[in-house]
């Protein structure tokens, strides 16, 4: 895609104020807002996801939000794909475009233009690799493509697992792959400047609002929607009230507790990766 337009990236950790940053320059720059959130793509993961609400958007244009159902699959490849699509749409009404979001490999697979290549599913792999342990698994990544083990945390096995899937499939890594692609667009980057303890205190915050917003009443309801979905059972939020159901924790508050700890866990890993990235600048 060639570049004749602006765009602007706001991302940062989990509950540092992204969403309000990105409405406010997109309100003095006459931009549209692009989404880049692994779990807000999702329809009726509203609460989980602390989506924007419709008053919390002040009349500002928000794409990719609520563009498939928990049940599906949905990759950084889907989101280049969409969001292309949205670039053009901005850009041909005369818009500035904000892309917000906390989820780096959706950001960076759109502005390198570098979709991931299309590669059918290996279920004898898969089963072989599901017996390996989480450490194991990100090994054997990291001796196929150490670049691409390095953008995934270890415990995120499903990512890791496809990401082993995909080096097999194309028997080149994935990121040998992605610097053949075209040149990337241009971007400035920005970031929310808070410090480790205000943030944590946002997020035991928020946390306490989820539940009183109905969080636990989301999660048992899309669970009879949805009840095979791994994106249900992967996600901060949810899969401490599945581990609630199997017994894991010995009451409702312990696993709020642990919905705060993991919260704040993620965050830490998203701030010091974002602060350690010299492009992103703190505002």
């Amino acid at each position: 895609m060639s570049q004749d337009f602006t765009i602007t990236v706001i991302t940062g950790a989990t509950c540092s104020g992204k969403t309000k940053l990105a409405i406010d320059l997109a309100k003095k720059n006459n931009g549209e807002i692009i989404c880049a959130d692994s779990r807000s793509v999702y329809k009726n993961l509203d609460i989980v996801s602390a989506k924007p609400t419709i008053d919390e958007m002040e009349g500002i244009k928000h794409h990719l939000l609520d563009i498939v159902e928990p049940s599906e699959d949905f990759s950084a490849g889907d989101f280049v794909k969409y969001a292309k699509d949205v670039l053009k749409e901005i850009k041909d009404r005369g818009k500035n475009v904000i892309i917000a979001g906390g989820t780096w490999f959706y950001i960076k697979s759109l502005l390198d233009e570098k979709e991931l290549p299309k590669v059918g599913i290996n279920k004898e792999l898969r089963e072989k690799l599901s017996t390996k342990s989480n450490d194991e698994l990100w090994q054997i990544l990291f001796a196929l493509d150490p670049t691409r083990a390095n953008q995934i945390h270890k415990n995120n096995k499903d990512k890791v697992i496809r990401s082993i899937e995909m080096c097999k499939g194309l028997n080149m890594p994935i990121s040998q792959y992605q610097r053949e692609q075209k040149e990337p667009l241009c971007a400035n980057w920005y970031m929310p400047k808070i410090e480790r303890e205000e943030l944590y205190n946002r997020i035991n915050k928020r946390v306490d609002v989820m539940i009183q917003q109905g969080l636990f009443e989301e999660w048992q309801k899309n669970k009879e929607l949805y009840p095979n979905s791994k994106i249900l059972e992967n996600t901060i939020g949810y899969r401490e009230f599945f581990e609630l159901e199997r017994g894991t924790w010995q009451d409702f508050s312990q696993a709020v507790e642990k919905i705060k700890q993991r919260t704040r866990n993620f965050a830490k890993r998203q701030l010091t990766y974002f602060r350690s990235n010299p492009d992103i600048k703190e505002i």
